[in-house]
């Protein structure tokens, strides 16, 4: 659905004209190895964009297409269906590289390589693990808005 979502928004518009000054890249905290959102993948999308709202609106579906995959995940795991929690999983996985948020994807990528045996001891654990995670790419999406919307109030 992301990947649809941004056919649909990219498709048939002109090309944005170079600014004569480049926009204000926001810095993203680093949190760990892997950072809860790639600064770097969220510059190159909003680059796609051809107007400033594009990317907020790739944020607001891509989060919840997460929350939807995290719902889910989570009936999954409760239901013992291990085959649909990877489904999903690879979901989630996918939309949340799409999107730059890495700690999610590491976090998904993990997951993905454990045993149906290992998961299945691991359940309340998995659906926390994966809400907290979601929880802080969620918040560092929105201050990355928050920091360019002011960026380009005060431009």
């Amino acid at each position: 659905r992301l990947l649809e979502q941004i056919q649909s928004l990219v498709e048939g518009a002109p090309p944005a004209a170079p600014s004569e000054t480049p926009r204000p890249r926001p810095q993203v905290a680093e949190r760990g190895p892997a950072q809860a959102v790639n600064l770097e993948t969220l510059v190159h999308l909003e680059e796609l964009g051809s107007s400033h709202a594009f990317l907020e609106r790739l944020i607001d579906v891509f989060l919840a297409d997460a929350d939807t995959l995290l719902g889910k995940i989570e009936a999954s795991l409760r239901a013992r269906n291990i085959a649909e929690f990877r489904a999903q999983l690879h979901a989630l996985k996918g939309s949340s590289a799409s999107m730059g948020t890495d700690r999610l994807t590491a976090l998904c990528q993990d997951l993905g390589r454990q045993s149906d045996a290992e998961l299945k001891l691991k359940v309340p654990a998995l659906v926390k693990s994966l809400g907290e995670e979601l929880a802080l790419a969620r918040a560092e999406l929105e201050r990355y808005l928050a920091t360019r919307r002011s960026s380009a109030d005060a431009g």
